[in-house]
C-alpha cells in the first residue's frame, strides 16, 4: 500500500467516532428474546425471570449497562466482600449482548438486595424472631443506577450507622491478621500473674497479635507474668464479655484459642444480622443487646446511658423484637406466668406449703399474683413496653447476680441494673426527681408515670460489635442465632445451585 494512501486511511480512522469500534448497545428485540428464552443462570444461581422482565418492560427493554456502569458494577462486586457477602457472582459474561446486559442486571440486583436487605430471612428459620426486612425497591435502585450512578445507588442501601462501618473495618483487620494466624495455646493449667514459662511467652505473642500487648511495658521478659500482662489479659476478658480478674482459666484460655478464621466469620454473620434488619434512625431510644447482656439508652442520637441487663435463659431466650416504653410502673405487682405456675412454683410449693406466704403471693380471680415489696420479682420499678410477648424490662431484688460476667439468667424478660436511674431518665425528671421516685417507692403503693415522650426499645442479638474507642468485641453465641443464621446462608447457596440445575437447559 501507497504510503499517502495508508496516511488517508489512518486519518480517515481518527476522525471516526470511537463508539464505532466498541461494542454496538444490544437491540431492545434482542432484550426481549433473552428475557423469554433465555437460561437465565448466573455461575451456577438462577436469576428471577419474571422480576428482570418487569425491569427491561418499563424501559421498553433498551439496554442499562454501558461500559461505564459495567465497569463501575465489577468494581463493586469486586469489593463485595468488605461488607461481609463473598457469594455474589463476578462471571458475567453472556453468549450475547444482550445476554450480557440482562446478567449484569441479575447480578446487580442480587447484590443490591443483600446489602439492602440481607440474603435470608431470619424469621424463616428464627422462633422468635419478631422484626420484619427492610423495604427493597428493585425497580428504583435501578433508577439510581441511571441517573446517579452505580456507586451512589449501591452506598444507599446498607444500614447508615457508624457501628456497621466500624464493624466492617474490624473484618478488614481480622482478614489481615487471619493470615499470620495466632498461637493455639491449649494450655491445661490457670496462668497467673507471678507464673514464668514458656507457655507464659506464648500467652503475650497471641495477646500481642491481636492487639492486646500494645500497652506492654518494653523491655519485659517474656516469660514472666508480669501486671502488664496481667493488665493485657483483663482488656481480652473484658472484650470477650469474661470476668475481668487477669487470671487465665478455662474460659479465658478457650476464647484465647478461637482462630482468626472463626471470628471472621463471626463478624460476617453480624454484618448479614445488621442488613437484614429494620433501620433505626428513632434518636431517642433503648437497644438491648440480648448476646451481651448489655442495654444503651440513646438521647438526640448519642449513648447517653450504658447499662448492664440479665436476659433470658438458653432454654428461654429473649426474642428479638420492637417494642414502645410508655410509662413506668411503682412498686408493681408480677402475674405470675402459668408456665411459670406450673413448672417451678407448685412444684416447690409441694416441698414447701409456706412457700406462697413467704413470697407474698395470693390468689386473685383464679391467678397467681406476687404482691408489691422488696421479694417481689420485678423489683421495685417496671419499665412497661406493651407487647403480644409480655416482654418488658424491670427491676429485680437480686442485684448480686449483675456483677457475674454470664447474665443469661431470666425467663425472657430484662432486668436492668440501675433501674432508678434510667426511670429518672426516661420520665418528666421536672415533676419526678430522683427523689420523688424513692418516695413513691417507699409508699409502697403501686403507681403508673407515664413518659415525657414514648421510648421504641429494640431487643437484639450481637456476637460481634465495636465499641466506641474502636475495641471489637465478642460475645458466645448463647441462643445459637449465629449457627442457624449461617446453616440458612449454606442453605441459600444449595437452594440456588439446585434451582439453576432445575431451569437450565433441557428442562421441563
Amino acid at each position: 500500500m501507497r504510503p499517502v494512501l495508508t496516511i488517508a486511511i489512518l486519518l480517515l480512522a481518527l476522525a471516526l467516532p470511537v463508539r464505532s469500534f466498541a461494542a454496538a448497545p444490544p437491540d431492545p428485540a434482542a432484550i426481549e428474546a433473552v428475557l423469554q428464552h433465555g437460561p437465565l443462570t448466573l455461575e451456577g444461581r438462577a436469576l428471577d425471570r419474571n422480576q428482570l422482565t418487569r425491569i427491561y418492560q418499563k424501559r421498553g427493554f433498551a439496554p442499562i449497562w454501558d461500559e461505564e456502569r459495567a465497569r463501575s458494577l465489577r468494581d463493586a462486586l469486586a469489593a463485595a466482600p468488605s461488607q461481609g457477602i463473598d457469594d455474589i457472582a463476578l462471571d458475567l459474561d453472556g453468549t450475547s449482548p444482550a445476554e450480557s446486559d440482562v446478567l449484569q442486571t441479575g447480578a446487580f440486583l442480587d447484590y443490591a438486595a443483600a446489602l439492602a436487605r440481607g440474603r435470608v430471612v431470619p424469621k424463616l428459620f428464627e422462633r422468635d424472631w419478631y422484626l420484619g426486612a427492610p423495604d427493597f425497591d428493585p425497580d428504583g435502585v435501578i433508577d439510581a443506577v441511571l441517573s446517579q450512578g452505580v456507586g451512589p445507588a449501591l452506598a444507599a442501601l446498607p444500614p447508615r450507622d457508624s457501628r456497621y462501618d466500624a464493624l466492617r473495618t474490624a473484618l478488614a483487620r481480622y482478614r489481615g491478621l487471619a493470615k499470620t494466624g495466632w498461637p493455639d495455646l491449649r494450655a491445661n493449667r490457670t496462668l497467673r500473674q507471678g507464673d514464668k514459662d514458656n507457655t507464659v511467652g506464648m500467652l503475650r505473642e497471641r495477646l500481642t497479635a491481636e492487639g492486646y500487648g500494645a500497652a506492654l511495658p518494653q523491655g519485659a521478659d517474656p516469660l514472666d507474668f508480669d501486671s502488664g500482662l496481667a493488665a493485657a489479659v483483663a482488656r481480652f476478658q473484658t472484650s470477650h464479655g469474661l470476668a475481668s480478674d487477669g487470671v487465665v482459666g478455662k474460659a479465658t484460655f478457650a476464647a484465647l484459642d478461637v482462630p482468626a478464621s472463626a471470628r471472621i466469620t463471626q463478624i460476617e454473620l453480624n454484618l448479614e444480622r445488621w442488613r437484614s434488619l429494620p433501620r433505626v434512625d428513632a434518636p431517642t431510644r433503648i437497644e438491648v443487646n440480648a448476646a451481651a447482656a448489655s442495654a444503651v439508652l440513646f438521647e438526640n442520637g448519642a449513648p447517653d446511658k450504658t447499662m448492664r441487663v440479665i436476659v433470658g435463659s438458653a432454654t428461654r431466650p429473649t426474642p428479638v423484637f420492637r417494642a414502645t416504653m410508655t410509662s413506668v410502673l411503682i412498686n408493681p405487682p408480677w402475674n405470675v406466668p402459668n408456665s411459670i405456675l406450673k413448672k417451678e412454683i407448685l412444684p416447690k410449693l409441694k416441698r414447701d406449703p409456706g412457700y406462697l406466704a413467704r413470697g407474698n403471693y395470693v390468689f386473685r380471680d383464679g391467678r397467681l399474683v406476687q404482691l408489691p415489696g422488696p421479694k417481689n420479682a420485678l423489683g421495685q420499678l417496671k419499665f412497661e413496653m406493651p407487647n403480644p410477648l409480655d416482654v418488658y424490662m424491670h427491676d429485680t431484688p437480686d442485684r448480686r447476680l449483675f456483677a457475674l460476667p454470664r447474665r443469661t439468667l431470666s425467663h425472657g424478660c430484662v432486668r436492668v441494673e440501675d433501674p432508678r436511674d434510667l426511670a429518672w431518665r426516661v420520665i418528666d425528671s421536672d415533676s419526678w426527681p430522683e427523689t420523688a421516685i424513692d418516695q413513691a417507692i417507699v409508699s409502697g403503693e403501686t403507681r403508673r408515670v407515664p413518659l415525657k415522650q414514648a421510648i421504641p426499645v429494640y431487643v437484639l442479638y450481637w456476637t460481634a460489635f465495636v465499641d466506641p474507642d474502636g475495641t471489637v468485641e465478642f460475645r458466645d453465641d448463647i441462643y445459637g442465632r449465629d449457627q442457624r443464621l449461617a446453616e440458612a446462608l449454606a442453605a441459600r447457596r444449595a437452594q440456588l445451585r439446585l434451582s439453576a440445575a432445575a431451569t437450565g437447559p433441557g428442562a421441563c
